[in-house]
């Protein structure tokens, strides 16, 4: 509304009445516009894993004896069928014979579990055969994110160890089961490209899923004006009008909230204004509308 004011000066002696210019323009109130767009909902599964032989055997003792020779070291290559300790047999019937013990396959001895003249009763455990040139992955995966992951869903492995080390792996196998002690479900995963330079077996890395969970709707929290507690958003009407309306809150992300209902791809939406905003304004948009990120 514009207001008439009245100056009056002292000229010679005399009163004189001035008029301000009556073609000034109001005050609008200069905002800041956003357009809405629904963006991929993606979010990020990080869990820990451990490099391992997909392909290893453990070798027990199936005789009560004494370990005479150690033939392959820990740490050795050997092939099928090598024998690579002996067993003193106690059994009576076999006059102490030796009773050689061969690896089951071809590989390396990861772990010897036993020691010259060790004594060993059926069961014990002897050594350790691995395949080192065929890997596996070991995860444990929370049970809050079992539903977002599948057999063949792709992913990264990176160790912080190794900043160029960047590879793609898959989930090839998870458990139904959920451990009730730590609330996860054991899960193996493969490397997709066994050419790559692979990092060693006893590795600890970290495996990405980038999970798209579908579009969302986001909104800065500096567009948000509450009316009787209820969340509300000015959308604009028109070239240089808004109205206010209600919308449904979802989870806070950072600056952004998900909203669930009450706006549309294509809404403009008031983010920032150059003061309080009254029902019945005139807008003045700062600059064109911009995507939400």
């Amino acid at each position: 509304m514009k207001k008439l004011l009245f100056l009056i000066l002292a000229c010679g002696g005399r009163f004189v009445l001035a008029a301000p210019n009556l073609d000034s323009k109001t005050d609008k109130p200069r905002v800041l516009l956003e357009e809405i767009k629904s963006i991929a909902d993606k979010k990020n599964i990080i869990v820990p894993v451990k490099v391992e032989a997909k392909i290893q055997s453990l070798v027990s003792a199936d005789i009560e004896g004494h370990v005479t020779r150690i033939l392959k070291p820990l740490g050795s290559t050997v092939k099928k069928g090598e024998v690579v300790l002996y067993l003193e047999n106690k059994d009576p019937g076999f006059t102490y014979a030796a009773v050689p013990i061969r690896a089951p396959f071809s590989g390396v001895l990861s772990q010897v579990w036993i020691s010259q003249m060790s004594k060993v009763i059926r069961g014990d455990k002897l050594f350790t055969v691995i395949n080192p040139k065929s890997l596996k992955l070991s995860a444990e995966f929370p049970s809050a994110e079992l539903a977002m992951v599948h057999s063949g869903i792709k992913g990264r492995f990176r160790m912080d160890s190794e900043k160029d080390l960047d590879l793609e792996i898959r989930l090839v196998g998870l458990s139904p089961l959920v451990d009730v002690r730590t609330g996860t479900a054991s899960a193996e995963l493969e490397f997709t490209n066994i050419k790559n330079n692979l990092p060693p077996i006893g590795s600890i890395g970290r495996a990405t899923f980038e999970i798209n969970q579908g579009n969302v709707i986001l909104i800065p929290e500096a567009a948000l004006v509450y009316q009787e507690g209820k969340p509300m958003v000015r959308i604009l009407k028109g070239t240089d009008q808004f109205d206010k309306k209600a919308i449904e809150l979802g989870e806070q992300r950072d600056s952004s909230f998900v909203v669930k209902s009450g706006i549309i791809n294509g809404d403009k939406i008031v983010v920032r204004s150059s003061r309080p905003l009254k029902e019945g304004d005139t807008l003045e948009v700062e600059k064109p509308a911009e995507k939400i990120r």
